[in-house]
C-alpha cells in the first residue's frame, strides 16, 4: 500500500482540454495571428501558462495575452470542464483510509486556485503544488521531490498518478511509481510507449485496483 497520493490535475482528476484548448486558440489567434491545433498545444505542456503563453504571443505581447488568457479561463470555466465522479469517488475513499494526498499540476497558482474553488477540490488534497512554484517544470522531477520532501514520505512509498509521458518522466526522475490514467488522455494512443508501473483506462478500473489495495491491506 502507498502513503502517499500525487495527483496530476488536468485530464487526470478533471476533463479541462476544452477550455485549455480553447483559451489558449483564442489568445493565439487574437495576439499572434495564427491558429493552432490540440497538438500544437499539447507539445507546449510542461511549463505553466505564463511560460507558454509567452512561447505563443513573445515577451511584448505576454502580459495582455496572459490577462486575455485568464479572462476566458474563468469566463468559460464551468462550461468546459468536466468532473469525473469516480476520480472522486477514489479521492474521497483514500482520505478514509487516512492517505495522504497531493496534487501538483502545471497551471500557475492562479488558474489553478480557479478551478480548484469552481470544482471544490482543494478539500481533498492535504498539499498543493502548481507549476510556478517549482524551479523546473514537468518533466523535471523537482516538484515530486518537493512533495515528497514535505510529507517525509520516502519514493517506493508513493504513487504519482497521471496522464502524460511528462508525468512519466516526473514521477520516475523521483523514483515514484506511474499509474497513467487514460479515461482523458490526450496520449491514449502512444499508451504502450509511456512507462508505468500501473495503467487504467477507467476511473472504475483504478477504484477496484485501489479498494484491493487498501481492504487486503487491512
Amino acid at each position: 500500500m502507498f502513503e502517499l497520493f500525487i495527483w496530476d490535475l488536468d485530464n487526470t482528476v478533471i476533463g479541462s482540454s476544452r477550455l485549455l484548448w480553447g483559451a489558449f486558440q483564442w489568445v493565439a489567434e487574437r495576439f499572434a495571428g495564427r491558429p493552432m491545433t490540440p497538438q500544437d498545444i499539447v507539445g507546449l505542456y510542461g511549463p505553466p501558462e505564463d511560460v507558454v503563453i509567452e512561447q505563443i504571443v513573445g515577451q511584448e505581447k505576454k502580459d495582455e495575452a496572459l490577462r486575455a488568457f485568464y479572462e476566458f479561463y474563468e469566463q468559460e470555466h464551468d462550461r468546459l470542464v468536466t468532473l469525473f465522479p469516480e476520480v472522486l469517488e477514489i479521492l474521497e475513499y483514500l482520505r478514509g483510509k487516512r492517505v495522504r494526498q497531493a496534487l501538483f499540476t502545471s497551471k500557475g497558482r492562479k488558474s489553478a486556485s480557479i478551478t480548484l474553488q469552481r470544482c471544490n477540490l482543494e478539500r481533498l488534497f492535504d498539499f498543493v503544488l502548481c507549476g510556478d512554484e517549482v524551479r523546473r517544470a514537468k518533466p523535471h522531477p523537482d516538484g515530486v521531490v518537493r512533495i515528497l520532501e514535505h510529507f517525509g514520505v520516502s519514493p517506493q512509498n508513493a504513487l504519482y498518478v497521471g496522464d502524460s509521458p511528462l508525468d512519466a518522466q516526473a514521477a520516475h526522475g523521483a523514483q515514484v511509481a506511474f499509474a497513467l490514467a487514460l479515461w482523458d488522455s490526450f496520449h491514449r494512443a502512444e499508451a504502450e510507449r509511456i512507462a508505468a508501473e500501473h495503467v487504467f483506462a477507467t476511473p472504475r478500473e483504478m477504484f477496484l485496483w485501489v479498494q484491493r489495495q487498501y481492504e487486503e491491506g487491512g
